[in-house]
């Protein structure tokens, strides 16, 4: 078990499980339970992952890990979907590498994907930048409270 990051995140450090396979890092992921390749994106969705379960208690079975859908005929993933207690998407993150800014582009990915999912808040992180967005319209200084 390891307890220091190696990468300095706004998120806040947790003792986390790794695993090397093939030469290649790979790293829990408590949600799905299983073992994910080690990569930066990865790296924030699971300190991302972490933050929203256990600081801030959002109910850890209504996440949902790379949820697949069609975008304008193309097969897509969302990187994390919350829903609500009715079944409804309460939350999109879209989660990037720390190196990758957040930029317009990254803005009209997850806005492709609001098209379909009608989720409350939009979420972009690359574990340095947090852009929260309420309605899409509002941005907010922090992640809301789970209702």
């Amino acid at each position: 078990m390891i307890t220091s990051p190696e990468i300095n995140l706004l998120f806040p450090p947790y003792p986390y499980k790794v695993k090397k396979k093939d030469g290649k890092l790979y790293i829990f992921e408590d949600i799905s339970r299983k073992y994910r390749l080690l990569t930066p994106e990865e790296w924030v969705r699971q300190h991302c992952l972490q933050y929203l379960v256990n600081e801030l208690n959002y109910p850890a079975s209504l996440f949902q890990i790379e949820g697949s859908m069609k975008v304008d005929q193309l097969n897509r993933r969302t990187d994390i979907r919350v829903y609500n207690s009715q079944g409804d998407v309460f939350m999109l993150i879209e989660c990037k590498a720390p190196h990758i800014d957040i930029s317009l582009s990254t803005l009209q990915q997850i806005s492709q994907y609001q098209k379909i999912q009608k989720a409350e808040y939009l979420v972009i992180t690359n574990g340095l930048t947090n852009i929260i967005l309420h309605h899409s319209t509002k941005i907010l200084n922090e992640f809301p409270s789970y209702l």
